[in-house]
């Protein structure tokens, strides 16, 4: 469970995850635009439930984006971390052979 938890921001913030809740966006959009032109054509309110809205669909866009924000911003504070802990062992044996002058 914790691998998968681990994997879900990166599944989230993928190429192909972006592009599925831009393109349902815009579909919501334009089904939205031919129901107001075309009476006739206007979805029910069952198709409506089924297609979803387009608050949902900007969320889930704005979580995949956040998600892989939060996960690069996390790799970088994990290599900065490490990068931090390398300096400072350089910094204390460089301060123990000085002492030894």
């Amino acid at each position: 469970m914790h691998k998968f938890i681990a994997v879900l921001p990166k599944i989230l913030n993928s190429s192909i995850s972006i592009f599925i809740f831009i393109f349902l966006f815009i579909y919501l959009v334009i089904f939205g635009l031919i129901g107001m032109v075309w009476p006739a054509l206007q979805p029910s309110a069952d198709v409506q439930l089924v297609l979803g809205n387009y608050t949902n669909v900007t969320s889930a866009l704005g979580a995949a984006i956040a998600a892989g924000a939060s996960t690069a911003s996390h790799r970088a504070a994990k290599q900065m971390r490490k990068r931090h802990d390398e300096l400072q062992k350089s910094v204390d044996l460089l301060h123990e052979k000085i002492d030894r002058l």
